[in-house]
C-alpha cells in the first residue's frame, strides 16, 4: 500500500481504537478512481488501509439520503470513520466496515483559526520592547535547541556505551556457552564410542553363541532326516504290500461283481416284460374310459340343442313384448312434445305476421293522385263530405275509420313491444352467454398453463432427479470399479508375491535335496 499512488489527502480524523489513539486519513485519487482509508497507530505505529472504488463507495449510501450526494465527501468520510473498526482475523489486524456506528466516535484535528493581532497605535518604548523580546524569542529558542541537543547526544552516547557494553557482555557469555557445548560434546562422543565398543563386544559373543547353537542345530537335522529316511523306506515297503493286497482284493471284487450283473440282468429283463404287459392293460382300459366319457358328452350336447332352442325363442318374444311396452310408454309424450312443438311453430309465424304488420302500418303512404280521383268521384256522399268539411264536422265514416285504425294501432304496438322486449331478453342472455363462455375460455386458458407449467416443473424436475439418479448410479459403478480394480491390482499382488515365495521356498528345498543327497552319497560311501 506504500508503494500505491494512493492520490490526494483530503481529510483527516482522530479516532480511539482498543485504548490506542488512531489518525484516519482519507485519500483520493481521481485517475484510479479510488477511496482510501489508512488508520495510522500514534503508539504502535501501524498503518492499516481500506480500499474503495467510486462504484463501491457510492454504493455504501443508497439507502441514504443526506449523503447519497457525491459533493458530501466530508459527511461521507465522517460515515465511514464512524463505523470503522480493527478486528482480528487469524494472525492478523484488519480494519473492516461496521454495521453500525462504533462506541469510540472520532474528533476533527483543532486548527487554530483565531490569532491576536495587536492593532493600533504604539508608541517607541513599545516597540523597541516587542522587538527586543523577539530578539530574546529568538535566543532563548536557539538555547532550548541547543540544551534538547546536548541531552539528547548525551544519551545517544549513552545509549551507544550500553549497546557496547551488551555486545562485549553477549560474545562472553556467547564464547562461555560455546565452551560448555564442546566439553559436552566431547564427552557424549566418548561415551557413545564406549557403548559402540561394548555393543561390538556382545555382538560378538552372540554370534559366537548363535554360531554353536547352529551347528548343533544343524548336526540334529542331519540326525532326524537320517531316521525320517529310514522309517520313509520302511512305510514304502508297507506301502507297496497293502498296494498289492488291494489290487488282488479289486480283481476279486470286479469277477463277482460282473457275475452279479449278469444274474441281474436277467432278472430285470423278466421284470420289464412283466411290467410292459401290466402297462399295456392298463393304457385299454383307460382309452375304453375316455371314449366312455366323450360319448357321454356328445350326448349331453345333443340333449340340451331343443332346450337351448326354446330359451332362444322365448328370449326373442320377452324382447318383442318389452319393445312394444316401451314404444307404448313413449308415444305419449312423444305426441305431447309433437304437440308443443307445432304451438311454437304457430306462435312463430304469428310473431313473424305482427312484425310484418307492424312494419306495414309505420310506412310511408303512399301519395296519391287526388285530382283524378275527384272528378271521378260524385253523388250525394261527395257533396256531402264537401259540406261537412265546409262546416268543420266529421262523418260518421270517417270516425269508424278512425276508431279502427286506433285500435289496430295499439294491438300492433303491443306486438312489437313483446317482441321487442323478448328479443331484448334473448340478445341480454346471449350477451350474457358470450360472457360466461369468455370467463370459461379464460378460465381454461389460464388453467391449461397452470396445468403446462406444472408439467414442465414436474418434467423439469423428474429430468433432475433422473439425472442425479443416474449421476449417482454412475458414481456408484465408478467407485464399485475401482474397489474392483483396487482388489484386482491387490490380488495379483498377492498372486506375485505367492509365486515369488513358492518359488524361493522351492530353491530352498531343491538346495536341501540336493544337498541331503550329497550326504547321504557321502554315508553310503563311507559305510
Amino acid at each position: 500500500m506504500d508503494e500505491q499512488d494512493k492520490g490526494l489527502l483530503t481529510y483527516q480524523e482522530s479516532k480511539i481504537f482498543h485504548a490506542e489513539p488512531h489518525l484516519c486519513s482519507v485519500y483520493d485519487n481521481p485517475k484510479r478512481r479510488i477511496v482510501t482509508f489508512e488508520v495510522y497507530g500514534l503508539d504502535s505505529q501501524d498503518t492499516l488501509h481500506k480500499q474503495y472504488t467510486y462504484q463501491e463507495f457510492d454504493g455504501l449510501f443508497r439507502f441514504n439520503a443526506e449523503l447519497m450526494n457525491p459533493n458530501r465527501k466530508e459527511g461521507r468520510y465522517h460515515f465511514v470513520i464512524e463505523r470503522l473498526e480493527i478486528a482480528q482475523v487469524g494472525t492478523e489486524q484488519k480494519v473492516r466496515l461496521a454495521a453500525e456506528v462504533t462506541k469510540e466516535v472520532p474528533e476533527l484535528p483543532i486548527y487554530e483559526t483565531t490569532r491576536k493581532i495587536p492593532t493600533g497605535r504604539m508608541d517607541l518604548k513599545e516597540r523597541q520592547r516587542l522587538r527586543e523580546q523577539m530578539d530574546m524569542l529568538n535566543i532563548r529558542r536557539d538555547e532550548k535547541i541547543r540544551a534538547k541537543k546536548e541531552v539528547s547526544k548525551k544519551k545517544f552516547l549513552e545509549h551507544i556505551f550500553f549497546l557496547q557494553q551488551e555486545a562485549r557482555r553477549k560474545e562472553k557469555e556467547q564464547e562461555e556457552s560455546i565452551a560448555k557445548e564442546r566439553e559436552k560434546q566431547w564427552q557424549y562422543q566418548t561415551s557413545v564410542e564406549n557403548e559402540e565398543e561394548e555393543q561390538a563386544a556382545l555382538n560378538n559373543q552372540k554370534a559366537r553363541s548363535r554360531r554353536i547353537a547352529a551347528e548343533n542345530k544343524d548336526r540334529a537335522h542331519e540326525e532326524k532326516e537320517e531316521e525320517d529316511l529310514r522309517q520313509l523306506r520302511l512305510r514304502w515297503k508297507a506301502a507297496d504290500a497293502e498296494k498289492a493286497k488291494a489290487i488282488s482284493d479289486a480283481r476279486a471284487r470286479k469277477l463277482k461283481n460282473a457275475v452279479a450283473k449278469e444274474q441281474a440282468d436277467k432278472e430285470a429283463a423278466v421284470i420289464a416284460k412283466q411290467t410292459q404287459a401290466k402297462r399295456e392293460t392298463a393304457w385299454a382300459g383307460r382309452d375304453k374310459r375316455v371314449r366312455a366319457k366323450m360319448e357321454a358328452a356328445v350326448k349331453k350336447a345333443l340333449d340340451l340343442i331343443p332346450e337351448l332352442k326354446r330359451l332362444a325363442n322365448l328370449m326373442v318374444e320377452r324382447n318383442s313384448e318389452f319393445l312394444q311396452d316401451w314404444n307404448d310408454a313413449r308415444w305419449p309424450i312423444f305426441e305431447a312434445q309433437l304437440e308443443r312443438m307445432r304451438e311454437r311453430e304457430a306462435q312463430r309465424a304469428a310473431e313473424a305476421d305482427a312484425v310484418k304488420n307492424y312494419h306495414a302500418q309505420r310506412e310511408i303512404p303512399k301519395r296519391e293522385n287526388t285530382k283524378a280521383r275527384g272528378k271521378k268521384a260524385g253523388g250525394k256522399k261527395a257533396a256531402g263530405k264537401k259540406k261537412a268539411a265546409k262546416k268543420g264536422e266529421v262523418t260518421e265514416d270517417e270516425k269508424t275509420e278512425g276508431e279502427g285504425e286506433e285500435g289496430a294501432k295499439k294491438d300492433s304496438e303491443r306486438i312489437v313491444d313483446g317482441v321487442e322486449s323478448k328479443m331484448r331478453e334473448q340478445m341480454a342472455e346471449q350477451k350474457r352467454r358470450a360472457e360466461v363462455d369468455q370467463k370459461r375460455v379464460a378460465n381454461q386458458v389460464a388453467k391449461e398453463a397452470k396445468i403446462k407449467q406444472a408439467e414442465l416443473k414436474r418434467i423439469a424436475e423428474y429430468r433432475t432427479r433422473i439425472e442425479k439418479e443416474q449421476l449417482a448410479k454412475k458414481r456408484a459403478a465408478d467407485e464399485r470399479q475401482l474397489v474392483l480394480k483396487t482388489k484386482e491390482d491387490e490380488r495379483q499382488l498377492a498372486e506375485e508375491r505367492r509365486k515369488s515365495e513358492e518359488n524361493r521356498l522351492n530353491a530352498v528345498r531343491a538346495r536341501h535335496v540336493l544337498a541331503m543327497e550329497e550326504k547321504q552319497l557321502k554315508w553310503l560311501a563311507t559305510h
